[in-house]
């Protein structure tokens, strides 16, 4: 190629990029750069935004005693307008840790004991919910080793093929009509695989048929009974099951393909307990996991499910290491109305960290993002 066309081609190139890198909109943040803390967030922050569909992201830290509040990106595709530490998102199957808490509640008031047959709060009679004599007990359901089926009801196949036809919220409509009389209805036919408390499987299911205990024995719908633990023990007053959908403060959720979805309260008992929350109140919830002074706090975080790796469970929570090796304490969540929520701490350490964004790419992403600001803050 002669020199001519090479420099031309290559003035060309420049001229393009420079156009580019002026048309590109710098990332809105209200991070202030002013600490090591502030550095670390924004390099891992700006590392996952830099990924093409992400939208918005929210971290919250709880750090000795202090909170932090980081927002990027946009509470909705095109409006630049920054998520806050008050806009509401769902938090996927963070919502277990709420119901596991209600149980441990449950407990300490001396309503049940962990290890109650869960046909003591059943109406009727349930001898299929054993193996071999072995009953499902309230533990089984609060750390996945029920052995129960992952799905409630078997839908035929041209029901399935009809609803993938529907958009979001028709189907969710549809799943809407599936109340708790139709779990009980379900449960005389569901049969756990293997002797309770031997097998941990990942079960939503498993955390709805808790979550129908719990109205049994508090005689009060989840929500009230939830919402008023929350309110009252840790002052957390922008957490429940259902919000209002007309409120100026949802954040836009957006599935894998950047799709914007619509913000619903998910009320059925068949795809799993749902929860809706904000970065402020969750940092309440990390400080009160991270104190462990509320009991039944505190005894959601006893191990009873050990692994074959060294991983655990306690009531609900994921127990791990980081990539130290050092002990933390974890859910993650995802929604299909599109929402990635992850929710970890460091028990004894006095951190916590609550992210959400509202994008639907990848929940390891979130560890990955979780681990590059602890690592910088390691250094």
């Amino acid at each position: 190629m002669k020199p001519f066309i090479i420099s031309t081609l290559f003035y060309l190139c420049l001229i393009c990029f420079g156009a580019a890198a002026q048309n590109k909109q710098p990332l809105p943040s209200d991070n202030r750069l002013k600490t090591r803390l502030d550095s670390a967030v924004d390099q891992g922050a700006r590392h996952y935004m830099d990924t093409p569909n992400t939208v918005g992201l929210s971290i919250g830290i709880y750090k000795n005693g202090k909170t932090y509040t980081y927002n990027y990106g946009e509470v909705k595709k095109g409006s630049r307008q920054l998520p806050t530490a008050y806009s509401f998102y769902n938090l996927g199957s963070v919502a277990k840790t709420f119901v596991t808490t209600m149980l441990a509640e449950a407990v300490v008031e001396k309503r049940v004991s962990l290890h109650d047959d869960i046909r003591k709060y059943l109406p009727g009679s349930y001898p299929n919910l054993a193996f071999r004599g072995q009953p499902i007990r309230l533990i089984h359901l609060a750390n996945h080793t029920s052995g129960l089926p992952g799905t409630a009801h078997i839908f035929k196949s041209g029901v399935k093929d009809s609803l993938r036809k529907l958009s979001l919220p028709e189907q969710l409509n549809f799943y809407n009509v599936y109340k708790a009389d139709s779990l009980l209805k379900d449960l005389h036919s569901l049969k756990p695989d293997t002797i309770p408390g031997t097998k941990f499987r990942y079960n939503g299911n498993g955390m709805m048929v808790l979550t129908l205990l719990l109205e049994r024995i508090y005689h009060e719908p989840y929500e009230q009974v939830v919402t008023h633990y929350l309110k009252t023990h840790l002052d957390m007053t922008d957490t429940r099951t259902q919000i209002p959908l007309h409120s100026n403060r949802l954040a836009q959720g957006y599935d894998k393909n950047n799709q914007p979805q619509p913000y619903l309260n998910l009320v059925d008992y068949y795809n799993g307990p749902s929860m809706n929350s904000t970065i402020s109140d969750m940092l309440k919830y990390l400080k009160a996991n991270l104190s462990e002074r509320d009991p039944a706090i505190k005894l959601t975080h006893q191990v009873t499910w050990k692994n074959p790796d060294g991983t655990g469970v306690g009531l609900g929570w994921m127990m791990d290491t980081d990539y130290k090796g050092v002990k933390i304490i974890h859910h993650d969540g995802h929604t299909g109305i599109g929402f990635n929520t992850l929710c970890l701490f460091y028990p004894g350490r006095d951190l916590g960290y609550i992210i959400i964004v509202n994008d639907n790419i990848n929940q390891s992403r979130l560890y990955e993002l979780q681990k590059n600001i602890q690592q910088e803050l390691d250094r």
